[in-house]
């Protein structure tokens, strides 16, 4: 009896040391064989195994090696499963493990549902992971627009300088560079920018409508006071310099009165017919004038 009682308890061991060793193999060959489905491109089998090795550690989260999210979130993304991959990628955004491809595809799947901080940290992250290759400089412009979606118009300035030679014949990135240019103030590179902008695109709107206010704004203050100078002294030396200067401002005042007919036949604002109007005041052309305040009001 006592011979028994021993052999019942080593089979007993013996199964309990097979039991044991055989989950770590099973885990192991779970996870060669969805590595060696994603290095075969057959991402469908990837997933399926990369997802069975997560649930069996779901009661051990923490011995998960990252590498398995990793493959089941880039398997995922292969797929079209969008919320999956982001979910399982977000938890080894900050690892070693996330390479080049995983920032990539996060500011993808981040761009898909406008989460544009998490997007723009990707972004980062991938050009701090791989500052050199094919895809630098499209996602280095994809980062200068984020920068000024989300009005980070400093990094969005000293982006530009990476992008410049690139951009230079695309009109979307010219016109986010105006307006950062625009928001820090930087008046003296807005005329050409917005001449570039123009032979890009005639009808570029942020541009007409600067160099409509531009030559406008230039017009009536020297109106103001060329005419403030001629009230305060009326001699024929102030008159012959007041005519001198009507001959300059009405320049001017006829090139913005271009701009904003070109822009209101793009759409008829009622900022644009006010400025018109008070072109054709300036003009003495009354009945014009009448006719663009009316539209103004209307």
């Amino acid at each position: 009896m006592i011979f028994m009682k021993v052999q019942f308890q080593v089979i007993l061991l013996l199964i309990i040391f097979a039991v044991s060793c055989s989950a770590p193999r099973q885990f192991t060959n779970i996870s060669k064989d969805a590595s060696d489905a994603y290095q075969a491109e057959d991402y469908e089998t990837a997933l399926q195994l990369y997802d069975k090795f997560i649930t069996q550690h779901n009661d051990d989260v923490l011995s998960i090696p990252d590498s398995i999210y990793r493959g089941a979130g880039l398997s995922a993304y292969h797929l079209g499963q969008s919320e999956k991959s982001l979910n399982y990628l977000n938890l080894i955004r900050y690892t070693e493990t996330a390479d080049a491809k995983v920032h990539y595809v996060l500011a993808l799947l981040n761009r898909e549902i406008d989460n544009l901080s998490r997007e723009i940290t990707a972004l980062e992250m991938y050009l701090d992971t791989k500052p050199e290759g094919d895809q630098v400089i499209d996602l280095k412009e994809r980062l200068f627009v984020t920068y000024v979606e989300s009005r980070n118009y400093e990094k969005a300035h000293e982006l530009w300088n990476d992008i410049e030679s690139h951009a230079r014949y695309k009109e979307p990135l010219i016109n986010n560079y105006f307006h950062v240019q625009e928001a820090l103030g930087n008046e003296d590179l807005l005329d050409d920018l917005a001449e570039d902008l123009l032979l890009l695109n005639p009808d570029n709107t942020d541009a007409l409508f600067h160099l409509a206010k531009r030559y406008f704004w230039r017009a009536e203050n020297l109106y103001q006071s060329e005419m403030e100078a001629y009230e305060k002294n009326r001699t024929h030396r102030q008159y012959a310099q007041l005519l001198r200067a009507f001959e300059v401002l009405n320049t001017d005042f006829h090139k913005s009165l271009n701009y904003f007919l070109r822009l209101y036949d793009i759409e008829a604002r009622p900022a644009y017919a006010r400025y018109i109007g008070n072109i054709y005041l300036r003009f003495d052309d009354n009945s014009k004038a009448r006719y663009y305040h009316n539209r103004a009001d209307g």
